[in-house]
């Protein structure tokens, strides 16, 4: 394994709601000069997620977030051409040949992306999507209580095979989402903070940063995987720090319905 004690001392602390002393961009070019090429692969699966979401902000018209791999010009040409995509991309494409049709079955590219995610047989990635999708999940059980939603109809794309989403699925008929144990924090910040989206929006992302931090304990300190929980958090750092307040409802359904 390779060991990257320069970058690791050359980062800085980060803490959610301050703002960080060097941008995503910034860290991006200090490890592309100094990472060998099989962890820059890593950074590029880490992205991923982003590029997802950027490819639905871009056929809803939306900003696109500056840390996906290609800006708006770039990402609308790929889709165009299907090229420079992942394969459950393109197949998606493919499968959906009206806008209609793809914003109506983009959840399963989430199931996809955390598919494929999950053939990472060990370290931050793995762990990392691994969380990201059970909190989606779960934030799609509770939101779906809350309005009184389907729970079927809100996770046809999941494998309902799946044990994590066989225990959703077996409380459809419930009044209220008992959520698992380690999840219990996530669904008193939902039921606290669900009236009122921003607070909600900071909470669930305050969670997500405290979750990544307990991921990066996990491995060697000047590991790769380190560098990957760092880049997750100054990521979300600088998504608060950027937002506009009257995404904040948008953001939470969003985040509730890509599981």
């Amino acid at each position: 394994m390779n060991r990257y004690p320069f970058i690791i001392a050359s980062l800085p602390t980060i803490q959610f709601g301050s703002k960080p002393e060097i941008s995503f961009k910034d860290a991006e070019e200090l490890l592309a000069l100094n990472l060998v090429s099989f962890d820059r692969k890593k950074v590029t699966a880490l992205l991923q997620l982003i590029d997802i979401d950027n490819i639905k902000a871009l056929w809803l018209g939306l900003p696109l977030h500056p840390a996906g791999s290609m800006n708006a010009k770039e990402l609308e040409e790929a889709l165009l051409v299907k090229d420079f995509l992942p394969p459950f991309v393109i197949d998606f494409l493919e499968r959906y040949e009206t806008a209609e049709q793809r914003l109506d079955h983009f959840p399963s590219l989430y199931v996809s992306l955390y598919q494929e995610m999950a053939s990472f047989s060990d370290g931050f990635i793995r762990s990392y999507y691994t969380m990201e999708r059970e909190i989606r999940l779960v934030l799609t059980a509770l939101r779906a209580k809350q309005m009184g939603w389907d729970l079927t109809q809100q996770l046809q794309f999941e494998d309902m095979d799946d044990p994590f989403v066989m225990q959703i699925l077996v409380q459809k008929d419930a009044e209220e989402y008992t959520a698992p144990q380690e999840y219990e924090p996530l669904k008193t910040l939902f039921m606290e903070n669900r009236l009122d989206p921003m607070k909600l929006y900071r909470s669930v992302l305050q969670y997500r940063f405290d979750r990544v931090v307990e991921l990066e304990e996990q491995y060697a300190s000047f590991s790769i995987d380190r560098i990957l929980g760092f880049l997750v958090r100054l990521m979300m750092v600088e998504m608060w720090s950027q937002l506009d307040e009257q995404k904040g409802l948008g953001l939470v359904d969003d985040l509730s319905k890509n599981g």
